[in-house]
C-alpha cells in the first residue's frame, strides 16, 4: 500500500454497513418471496457487483458534474470488502441454515420418527428453542395480533453466534497468516478481484475507471446486456421471444457417463479468462477425467454402500477428491513454511527484525488469537456433545475444506465451487458409527447449521478482501476490523430478518429446501449413522488415500520439473456432478479463447482483450440486476431467476 494512512473513513463505513444490511435483507427476500435471481450466491455475488458498480459510476458522475469530493480508492475499497463479506452470510451461507437446523428437531418431531426420544432429549437446553407454539408460529405464520416471541430465540442464538464469530475469527487468522505468501510471494491472480480492482483504481486525475474509455469494454458490455434486456422485455408479453442464454442439449459419451451441460455463463467465462492457462486447463481437464472415471464405475457396476450428504457423484470420486485436497492444503502450508516460521518467531520470541506492521493482524494476534479461537471452538463443540476425538478430526477437516476451497477460489477464479464432501461425512466414516456416543452424533447433526453446502462462506470472502487492501491507503489491521464488523452485522441482520420473514409468511410455506427437507437432513443422517454397526469405512478411506497419492505425484512433478504441463489444482475440484458439470463447458471455452489470444498475439493482445471481458462481466451483472429490480416492481412472487444455481 502506498501513500499516507487515511483517517477514519466514516462515510465509507456507513455506506458499507448500509450495503451489508441491504444485501442481508434483499437476499432472502429475493430468493423466498420474489423468486428472482439469487442475490448472494457465488463467491462474487450479483448484489455486490451490481451495487458496487452503481456506487462507482454514481461517484464518478457526481465528481465530474458537480465537482464534489468523491469517494477515493480507500473508501471504495472499504465499501467493497464490507459488502463482499456481508454477502457471504445469508441464505446458502450461515444464518438461514443456522435458524433452520436448530428449529427443526423439536418442530418436526413426531411419534412416527421418534425424534423426541432419539434426538431432542440429547440436545442441551441452551442450543435449540423448545417452545413448540413459537416454532409452529415460525413455520406457519404468526396469528394476527400476536407479538413475535423473540425471547424464545435469545439464549440459543447468543451461543450459536458466539461460535460462528469464533470460527470467522479463526478463518481471518488463517487468511492473515497466508496473505503475504499468496499475494506477494506466489502472486496468485485473484481473478475474481480483477473487476473490483479496476473499478477502484482509476487513472490519475479522473474519477472514471480507465476501461470506460476503451471501445472493447463497451462492445463486451453490450453483448450480454442486450441479451438480458431483450429477455426482460419478454417478461411482459409472450409474443416477445426470448434469446437463449446458452446452447441446447448436453454432451454425453454414454448412458452410464454423467452429461456435460453446454450452458454458457458469461461471468464464469470472463473471470476464467483472468486465470492462468495451466490452472484453467486443469479445472476442465480433471472435471472431464473424473466424469469418465464415474462413467466407468457405473458401467462396471462398482458401487459403495451408504451415501454422502452434500457431495454429488460417485462416493469414490468424492473421497478421492477430498484426499487430494488434504495434500493440496498440506502443500500450500509447506510452501509457506518460511513465512509461517517468521510469524512464529515474531509471536513467540518477539523478533524485532521481523516487521508485521503492514499485515492484516499482528503476528502475535494470528498465533495466540487463533489458538484461543480454536480452544473456544473445541470447548463449545465438546459442551454440545461431541467427543474429543470426533471434534478434533472435525476441526481439522473443516480447516482443510475451508482453506482448500479458498485457495481454489483465489487461484482458479471459480465463481461456483463446493468441497468434495463435508467435515461431518469425513468424521462419520473415518470413525464409524459405533465408535461415537449418541450425544456426539447428535452434536454433529447440529453442526450442519454452520458447516454444510460450502457454496459460499466467510473465509473465501475474507481472502479476496485481503487482495483489495493493496489498493487502500489505510492500515490493513483496520481493514480486518471492518471485515469482522461487517460479518457480525450481517449475522445479526440476516438472523433477525429470517425470523421476521418466518413469523410473517411462514417459513415452511416459502423456505423451500432449507426450511423443509434441508433442515431435516442432518438428523436423518445422524440417526442412520447411530444405527450403523460398521466401524471405519476403509473403502472410502482407501479412495481418499488414492487421491492423496495421485495429488502428491502431480504436486511433485509440478514443482520438480518445469516442463510438466499439468497443474494439480483441478484434481480436488474435478468432482462429478454439481456445480462443475454445469460450468465445465464454459471454463473450457474461456481456456480455449485465452489460449488462442496468447498464441496469436501474445501478452499485448491479452491486455487489449481485458477491457472486453470486463465489459462482459459488468454488462451481464448489470442486466441481471435490472431484471431483479423489474421482478421486484412488476413480478413479485413470480420472478425470473436468471442467476444462481
Amino acid at each position: 500500500m502506498s501513500g499516507e494512512p487515511r483517517s477514519f473513513p466514516l462515510r465509507a463505513l456507513l455506506i458499507g454497513l448500509f450495503l451489508v444490511c441491504l444485501i442481508n435483507v434483499g437476499a432472502p427476500y429475493g430468493l423466498y418471496i420474489l423468486h428472482s435471481s439469487q442475490w448472494d450466491i457465488s463467491y462474487l455475488p450479483l448484489s455486490v457487483v451490481f451495487l458496487f458498480t452503481f456506487i462507482v459510476f454514481l461517484n464518478a458522475a457526481l465528481v465530474s458534474l458537480w465537482k464534489v469530493r468523491g469517494l477515493d480508492a480507500t473508501e471504495l475499497g472499504l465499501i467493497f470488502i464490507m459488502a463482499l463479506v456481508g454477502a457471504s452470510i445469508p441464505t446458502w451461507g450461515t444464518s438461514t441454515y443456522l435458524i433452520a437446523v436448530i428449529a427443526a428437531p423439536k418442530y418436526f418431531a413426531s411419534p412416527e420418527n421418534g425424534w423426541n426420544e432419539k434426538v431432542v432429549q440429547y440436545i442441551p437446553e441452551w442450543l435449540v428453542p423448545r417452545d413448540l407454539t413459537a416454532l409452529k408460529w415460525f413455520y406457519n405464520g404468526i396469528p394476527a395480533g400476536q407479538p413475535i416471541p423473540w425471547e424464545v430465540w435469545v439464549v440459543p442464538l447468543f451461543w450459536w453466534i458466539s461460535l460462528v464469530m469464533a470460527i470467522f475469527f479463526l478463518c481471518q487468522c488463517i487468511v492473515a497468516a497466508l496473505r503475504k505468501q499468496w499475494v506477494e510471494h506466489e502472486r496468485l491472480p485473484y481473478a475474481l478481484m480483477e473487476v473490483p480492482l479496476q473499478l477502484i483504481v482509476t487513472p490519475q486525475g479522473s474519477p472514471w475507471p480507465g476501461f470506460v474509455r476503451r471501445r472493447q469494454f463497451w462492445i463486451g458490455f453490450a453483448i450480454p446486456f442486450f441479451i438480458v434486456m431483450w429477455n426482460v422485455g419478454s417478461y411482459f408479453t409472450p409474443a416477445f421471444p426470448p434469446i437463449p442464454m446458452d446452447l441446447s442439449g448436453n454432451i454425453q459419451i454414454g448412458r452410464e457417463f454423467p452429461p456435460i451441460a453446454t450452458s454458457i455463463n458469461y461471468a464464469v467465462l470472463s473471470f476464467t479468462f483472468f486465470v492462468n492457462l495451466d490452472v484453467s486447463f486443469s479445472l476442465w481437464f480433471f472435471t472431464v477425467l473424473t466424469m469418465i472415471q464415474e462413467g466407468l464405475f457405473n458401467r462396471f457396476g462398482y458401487t459403495i454402500t451408504g451415501r454422502d450428504v452434500y457431495s454429488l457423484g460417485h462416493e469414490g470420486v468424492s473421497w478421492q477428491a477430498f484426499g487430494a485436497m488434504i495434500v493440496m492444503v498440506l502443500n500450500l502450508f509447506w510452501m509457506a513454511r518460511r513465512h509461517l516460521g517468521r510469524i512464529w518467531r515474531k509471536a513467540w520470541h518477539g523478533d524485532q527484525s521481523i516487521d508485521d506492521s503492514d499485515e492484516l493482524m499482528s503476528y502475535r494476534t494470528i498465533v495466540f488469537g487463533g489458538l484461543l479461537a480454536t480452544v473456544y471452538i473445541g470447548f463449545w463443540l465438546w459442551r454440545s456433545g461431541m467427543s474429543v476425538l470426533g471434534l478434533s478430526l472435525f476441526i481439522l477437516a473443516t480447516i482443510v475444506l475451508y482453506t482448500g476451497v479458498t485457495r481454489i477460489v483465489v487461484e482458479g477464479g471459480t465463481l461456483f465451487i463446493r468441497g468434495p464432501l463435508i467435515g461431518q461425512t469425513f468424521v462419520g466414516y473415518a470413525l464409524g458409527g459405533p465408535n461415537m456416543p449418541v450425544q456426539s452424533h447428535i452434536a454433529f447433526g447440529l453442526s450442519y447449521s454452520w458447516h454444510h453446502e460450502l457454496k459460499g462462506f466467510f473465509m473465501a470472502a475474507a481472502a479476496n478482501s485481503a487482495k483489495i487492501t493493496d489498493a487502500m491507503q489505510m492500515p490493513r489491521r483496520a481493514a480486518t476490523f471492518y471485515v469482522l464488523l461487517a460479518a457480525l452485522v450481517a449475522v445479526l441482520v440476516s438472523i433477525v430478518f429470517a425470523l421476521y420473514m418466518g413469523y410473517s409468511y411462514g417459513a415452511y410455506n416459502y423456505g423451500g429446501w432449507i426450511f423443509g427437507l434441508g433442515s431435516q437432513v442432518p438428523y436423518v443422517e445422524v440417526l442412520r449413522k447411530i444405527t450403523d454397526t460398521k466401524g471405519p469405512d476403509w473403502v472410502r478411506l482407501g479412495h481418499a488415500a488414492s487421491g492423496a497419492g495421485l495429488m502428491s505425484f502431480l504436486t511433485f512433478m509440478r514443482y520438480r520439473f518445469p516442463w510438466w504441463p499439468i497443474h494439480p489444482i483441478g484434481l480436488p475440484v474435478g468432482i462429478c456432478g454439481y456445480p462443475m458439470n454445469i460450468y465445465v463447458f464454459t471454463i473450457f471455452l474461456a481456456w480455449l479463447c485465452k489460449w488462442v489470444i496468447m498464441r496469436s498475439g501474445g501478452i499485448q493482445l491479452y491486455y487489449k482483450a481485458v477491457p472486453f471481458f470486463i465489459g462482459v462481466i459488468l454488462g451481464y451483472f448489470t442486466g441481471i440486476g435490472i431484471s431483479f429490480v423489474v421482478d421486484m416492481i412488476w413480478f413479485p412472487g413470480q420472478g425470473h431467476p436468471l442467476y444462481g444455481d
